[in-house]
């Protein structure tokens, strides 16, 4: 009787205070959950933007697969940019905010998030560079086929890591979709179905400059979920920034 008049006062008190209830591991969020919305358009030439000097900033390891996937669709590519005829280059941020981890909210380069991300996986998995960092080539391979201007350059990293990197810009080293206590916010008094639910959130910039104009597209992809998956959220920016790209010229191989 003892056990049972407990167990219900517990119950009870978890009832008024649902901040202190085990997070269930959440399940990733369904694609359509990630709204995105892009402006502007770029329309690239191997006869007139080569040779290109191709950047993501802030992370040296997206540059390199940019300037091979541009490589792969004919571009010739510089490492100077001053001899460049144009320059493509991809940047952005992510910024997540909500939740017991992000209340008060983070914001860090899209190159940089990245880069710490890669680097996390491979100090605490004891993975190699090479385990991390897939063959970029494979993936242009894969992708032959897609009449797009880039191939999806940033695939085969190893980013599941990138939401514990985020999280240590807070300095909170918190569990990601756990059970969480000592929630810093206090007590939910409204809207406690979305206590856990964290705003994720990419904006991605990609700009193409020659001589004579400068072309623009800008990116802006969201997410609302329990799940802190900021690498899906960027997957799906960096996909629609891509898609905005047109190459005028005739595909190797393709008609003329």
């Amino acid at each position: 009787m003892i056990v049972t008049i407990r167990r219900g006062l517990f119950v009870a008190f978890l009832a008024t205070f649902p901040f202190l209830r085990p997070v269930q591991a959440a399940e990733p969020p369904p694609t359509a959950a990630i709204t995105s919305k892009s402006t502007g358009s770029i329309e690239i030439s191997v006869q007139v933007h080569s040779p290109i000097y191709a950047e993501v900033d802030r992370s040296s390891t997206l540059s390199l697969r940019l300037a091979e996937a541009l490589a792969a669709r004919g571009f010739a590519i510089t490492q100077d940019r001053a001899k460049a005829k144009a320059v493509l280059t991809f940047r952005g941020e992510i910024a997540l905010l909500g939740g017991p981890t992000f209340s008060r909210g983070v914001k860090v380069a899209i190159g940089d998030a990245v880069e710490k991300s890669l680097q996390d996986a491979k100090d605490s998995d004891n993975l190699t560079r090479s385990d991390v960092v897939q063959t970029a080539a494979a993936v242009a391979i894969n992708s032959a086929g897609l009449a797009g201007a880039i191939t999806p350059f940033w695939q085969g990293l190893y980013l599941s890591k990138m939401a514990s990197a985020l999280g240590e810009a807070t300095g909170i080293k918190a569990g990601f979709n756990k059970a969480l206590t000592g929630d810093p916010r206090g007590i939910c008094l409204s809207k406690c179905e979305d206590w856990n639910k964290v705003n994720q959130t990419v904006y991605l910039s990609i700009a193409l400059q020659d001589a004579t104009s400068k072309q623009e597209i800008r990116v802006l992809t969201k997410l609302f979920a329990d799940a802190v998956v900021p690498q899906a959220v960027l997957d799906h920016a960096l996909a629609d920034g891509v898609n905005a790209i047109r190459l005028i010229d005739a595909l190797p191989g393709g008609p003329k």
